[in-house]
């Protein structure tokens, strides 16, 4: 039969360990709560690539319609200079 002293010290024991239950289960939530964050924030962050792709393809856009419309104003002027030399010529 257990004794006073022995029921005592399993009662402790048993406080001891739901005490560390509860210190495993709070550092699990925490991380639970930690990853969500997180999560969210990396949504956040694929959000804004995804906006900067647009805008770098829109400046990309932009980029080759530009340098088409100076090559064809490098070809006239090409065009108006060897008029203006034939022109001179005569």
């Amino acid at each position: 039969m257990a004794t006073l002293a022995d029921l005592e010290a399993r009662i402790a024991a048993l406080e001891a360990a739901q005490a560390d239950y509860r210190a495993v289960l709070a550092a699990i939530n925490a991380l639970g709560g930690n990853q969500r964050e997180q999560s969210q924030r990396l949504g956040n962050v694929e959000t804004g690539l995804v906006a900067v792709e647009q805008r770098l393809g829109s400046v990309s856009t932009t980029a080759s319609d530009t340098n088409a419309r100076v090559r064809s104003l490098e070809n006239g002027q090409a065009e108006i200079r060897d008029l203006l030399i034939r022109a001179l010529d005569r």
